[in-house]
């Protein structure tokens, strides 16, 4: 939705689990690529007639591949955003590709909050980002190992948990 706010006519959100891509599509995905089943570069590639994407979104960091992956999914003289924690080093990054593509990367791991966070709330106020359902599960503090665990497995179509703690 955020995306579509922007000017964003096509989102392609690419996940290994469908659940996931299920939640993409309620919240303003317009195609969505299961790359556990299909070669996701050959997917956009057939979305984009061959053109690729304007703005590739990395938004877990955990993969070490994903660096390469997204610089396969822009088109030339594209954007690459990169948010998350990625590994410390990744071997294997294909520099000259995204060298030649002419690609702009941009990083983020904190936001700042005095510039981000009144515009975010502002867009979820006004309902023009849809918060419900991203929330897929809740556990009170004391069962923090279980929401751990279940946030990391992402089992039973875990998206984000939410801790309750109590009140004092």
């Amino acid at each position: 939705m955020a995306l579509s706010n922007m000017g964003a006519r096509q989102v392609i959100g690419i996940d290994l689990l469908p659940s996931r891509l299920a939640h993409s599509q309620k919240h303003g995905a317009t195609a969505t690529v299961c790359n556990a089943e299909v070669d996701p570069v050959e997917a956009v590639s057939e979305l984009t007639g061959g053109r690729m994407v304007d703005v590739v979104i990395e938004v877990v960091g955990h993969a070490d591949q994903a660096i390469n992956l997204c610089i396969s999914l822009a088109r030339h003289a594209g954007r690459m955003l990169y948010f998350g924690v990625p590994p410390e080093t990744i071997d294997g990054v294909r520099w000259r590709d995204l060298f030649m593509k002419n690609l702009t990367v941009h990083t983020s791991v904190n936001p700042d909050f005095d510039r981000d966070f009144p515009l975010a709330m502002r867009w979820i106020g006004e309902g023009r980002v849809d918060m419900s359902g991203l929330v897929t599960h809740r556990f009170p503090i004391s069962e923090i190992q279980q929401a751990f665990d279940l946030f990391s497995s992402r089992g039973d179509g875990c998206l984000k948990v939410f801790l309750d703690y109590p009140s004092t």
